[in-house]
């Protein structure tokens, strides 16, 4: 297996990279360069809600850092598909402001940027949705500020209710919905883990949404190591690799890998199988893997991409970094 691409040097390194689309990486460099007419435009020809979601995510996480250029697009247009980048852009700078660590341990002032950063973005993608009420992907914006500025205590339940009447199945909605409901947010371990079961209950084979379960079991250990940042060393707690939660996720990664070439499509696709080499890469570590999940941990790298998603690998240190220690894993293990 080849060493990881590195970071394209004009994409901020915040970038999440596993996806393949040449049209969204031209416009991601043209956004960083200050030009938001081809970010616009593939935009405005990108209908499909998962595509449009993940060109969404990425170019937000460009344009956070020109944001004047962005206000500047709404300000000439005031068209939904500009609120919607500014929107998300901004969303992208309150999250970077507001950093890993748990809201008590954050400093006050970064807390107040945090929460002035979101409030715009809410107002932007907010008039969004008005202009275009059929899309969901500023509602699944709407979702990520949910989770970490909500309005009132209410604000997420009643966001995601609006996604599943819009899109039920959209992967970064339901992302956010199981941070929502984890013990490090709102909820607790059970609740987050009987939803991502419910959630996966009837998908088809290949549904990235089957990664909810190992991305709910990873979750566990974190929240119970004892540390101020998200990235935990949860390499030396054993729950991942019990034997019921090894089951578990054993048979959604099968589910996923059944996967036929239109589900391989899929733009979460890679992202879908990063996660799942998270987990197996986390019991590796703890346990060492069995031998069929050698087999589905090399399964999932295979489909995983050359570039790394910067979730879940970031709760662990540079995505970047881990996703490389996970690909001299598979070849070791090849």
């Amino acid at each position: 297996m080849a060493a990881p691409l590195t970071v394209p040097a004009d994409l901020p390194p915040t970038v999440d990279l596993a996806w393949r689309d040449p049209e969204l990486e031209r416009a991601a460099r043209a956004l960083v360069a200050g030009d938001t007419g081809p970010a616009r435009a593939l935009l405005a020809a990108t209908h499909d809600p998962e595509r449009r979601d993940l060109r969404v995510d990425v170019l937000g996480e460009a344009g956070q850092h020109v944001l004047p250029a962005l206000h500047s697009a709404v300000d000439e247009r005031h068209d939904a598909d500009s609120l919607l980048l500014l929107g998300s852009a901004l969303n992208a700078a309150a999250w970077e402001e507001r950093g890993e660590a748990y809201a008590q341990y954050t400093e006050e002032d970064r807390l107040a940027r945090f929460l002035d950063l979101a409030d715009q973005a809410r107002t932007a993608l907010r008039r969004a949705a008005e202009l275009a009420p059929d899309d969901v992907v500023p509602w699944a914006q709407l979702m990520s500020l949910a989770l970490g500025a909500p309005e009132h205590d209410q604000d997420g339940d009643q966001v995601f209710v609006r996604v599943q009447m819009l899109c039920p199945d959209l992967v970064s909605a339901n992302e956010h919905r199981l941070q929502m409901l984890a013990d490090k947010w709102y909820g607790s371990h059970e609740r987050m883990l009987e939803f991502a079961r419910v959630r996966v209950s009837d998908l088809p084979a290949g549904h990235p949404l089957l990664a909810l379960v190992p991305a709910a079991h990873v979750e566990v250990p974190l929240r119970d190591a004892e540390s101020v940042s998200f990235r935990r060393r949860w390499r030396s707690i054993d729950y991942l690799a019990r034997r019921v939660v090894r089951l578990e996720v054993a048979a959604v990664s099968d589910h996923l890998l059944a996967a036929g070439e239109v589900e391989r499509g899929h733009p979460r696709w890679m992202r879908a199988n990063q996660v799942f080499a998270t987990y197996y890469a986390g019991v590796e570590a703890v346990a060492g893997l069995k031998r069929e999940d050698v087999r589905r941990f090399l399964g999932h790298m295979a489909e995983a991409g050359e570039r790394a998603s910067r979730w879940p690998w970031s709760y662990f240190g540079d995505h970047h970094a881990e996703f490389a220690k996970a690909r001299m894993l598979a070849d070791k293990l090849s």
